[in-house]
């Protein structure tokens, strides 16, 4: 993966880009240099001799061909990304790090006349010029991945932060002979490398679905094919529906026509409907193969990917075929969620501010200061968030792997009004992490009715879902009939409706002491039918 440096003229990308390109051992590429070199000429004597039209279109030249080449780091000129051609080039095969800086500092960095062909000769204007630069460059500047300020950082410090964004984090899921390790990074291409340490055969199928494979289907296969395996892909169709004992069956009878084995193994390249699918055919062909997880979506990072659940759907249910079956690793690479929709990065901070809320205050505070870089998808804050997340989830699992202590069931703050959501309103209106907003508003309310839970910590909690750009109520449904899907709901016990009920954000607890004309008087609140 190449590391691509954009932003403004005088951010620091090139003694940005020397500096790293040194401490992390990759090729450095300044293409503005190699502009001048091949032209002969300075960067002012290009714009005056030849102006910026020409200019422009030799620097797309060259970034076309620096695209190609990989485990490089490339600093751009600071209108290269405005050209779409150029941004699509660079994102193809490069993590994009956008250096900015305060108009004032620019100025400062850039006071010697003749520099910089697009400011004002004269000083007294430049401030204007940058600023209307700034301007008109920012929508391009925001399509960057990572976005550092430079403003008050040293050209080191400002590397630090790059190296740090870079470093993959391995977490382990402690449950003795069944623990695996959990990789967070931009680690996609490096799957072979990681999978060689766990196989045990050569023979490795992919499965992923219509939507996915299209787009990282090809760099798996490749990965895993340099590092020796035999690979074997198969697609499913996208959406829940895939979720059969039908499906599973053609997943069985593929893996016989290729000769699998005990020492084969399936990976699970997609969201949570093909990780479910796929490790429960892993679970159960032949008694159990080697099963890996490569999920591309905020939800399935946080949620599905970890904890080892996995099964399908009957006609009569979700979920009510199935198995606690771990994978053998986790690869989760943020960089994944480019291609996710804006309602999806939702649905997955959905999950995200649940695991805040039933365990970690601080993450939830850190969730507050960063929410907005988490919507205009900074991968770096999110590469730290799913950290934070599996983190909490993982700590969960080690204590209750299999719910068998009721300690797991946690993790389902939120859910059992999310569910009853989602099966009055036929599992279509709503995502399934907007069913959990709701449900984690609604039980907050119901905690704060029964004086449990503080009034200024539900305000918070609703604050911080209503700027996650997510739903504060339902729509389209009736409470009664809500009312009556709690009463089947799958978690019910004799007869019992269970919640989990914050006393405090990062203190939940499991009860089913609820007054029903408290869950009654809340879902008048949080539904407008």
């Amino acid at each position: 993966m190449n590391i691509i440096l954009v932003g403004f003229m005088g951010t620091g990308k090139s003694s940005v880009g020397e500096r790293l390109s040194k401490i992390i051992g990759k090729k450095y590429f300044d293409v503005d240099k190699i502009i001048e070199e091949r032209e002969k000429r300075s960067i002012p004597e290009i714009f005056s001799e030849k102006g910026e039209d020409y200019f422009r279109r030799v620097e797309s030249e060259v970034i076309k061909e620096l695209a190609k080449t990989d485990e490089s780091v490339i600093s751009t000129g600071g209108g290269a990304i405005v050209r779409k051609e150029n941004l699509e080039n660079l994102r193809r095969k490069g993590l994009l790090i956008c250096l900015t800086a305060r108009p004032e500092v620019i100025l400062k960095r850039t006071e010697k006349e003749g520099e910089r062909p697009l400011l004002d000769a004269a000083l007294d204007k430049r401030i204007n010029t940058i600023k209307k630069l700034l301007k008109k460059r920012e929508p391009f500047y925001k399509k960057a991945d990572v976005t550092i300020d430079t403003s008050f950082l040293s050209v080191s410090q400002v590397v630090d932060e790059i190296v740090k964004i870079l470093k993959p984090e391995r977490l382990f899921v402690g449950l003795k002979e069944r623990g695996y390790p959990v990789f967070i990074g931009f680690l996609l291409e490096k799957v072979g490398e990681v999978a060689k340490n766990f196989a045990s055969g050569r023979k490795v199928l992919i499965v992923s679905d219509t939507n996915v494979f299209p787009l990282y289907g090809e760099a798996t296969r490749k990965s895993l094919e340099e590092r020796g395996f035999d690979v074997y892909c198969l697609q499913v169709p996208a959406g829940e529906k895939s979720k059969s004992l039908g499906r599973v069956r053609k997943i069985y009878d593929f893996c016989l026509s290729k000769g699998f084995d005990r020492g084969s193994s399936i990976l699970a390249l997609g969201g949570g409907v093909v990780g479910d699918l796929a490790g429960f055919a892993a679970a159960t062909f032949m008694r159990g193969i080697r099963f890996y997880m490569v999920p591309t979506t905020l939800l399935s990072q946080v949620d599905s990917g970890v904890g080892g659940k996995v099964g399908v759907n009957l006609p009569q249910g979700k979920n009510l075929v199935g198995a606690f079956y771990q994978p053998k690793f986790v690869l989760i690479d943020p960089v994944l969620l480019r291609t996710l929709s804006l309602r999806r990065i939702r649905e997955g901070l959905a999950e995200i501010i649940k695991c805040a809320i039933i365990k970690n205050g601080e993450f939830f505070s850190y969730l507050e200061d960063n929410i907005s870089k988490i919507i205009s998808r900074d991968i770096g804050i999110i590469k730290e968030v799913i950290k934070k997340a599996v983190k909490v989830k993982m700590e969960i699992v080690e204590e209750d792997e299999k719910e068998e202590k009721g300690l797991r069931q946690v993790l389902n703050f939120g859910h059992t009004i999310a569910h009853a959501i989602e099966k009055v309103s036929g599992y279509r209106r709503y995502t399934h992490g907007e069913a959990v907003a709701v449900g984690m508003v609604g039980e907050a309310k119901i905690g704060r009715e029964m004086g449990i839970l503080p009034a200024t910590s539900f305000e918070r909690i609703k604050n911080l879902v209503e700027k996650a750009g997510l739903p504060l109520k339902a729509k389209g449904v009736k409470p009664e009939e809500v009312m009556d899907a709690l009463k089947v709901d799958k978690k019910k016990r004799e007869d019992k409706i269970f919640f989990v009920l914050p006393k405090d954000i990062g203190d939940v607890f499991l009860t089913s002491d609820v007054p029903p004309s408290i869950v009654r008087k809340v879902l008048r609140e949080i539904i407008d039918d």
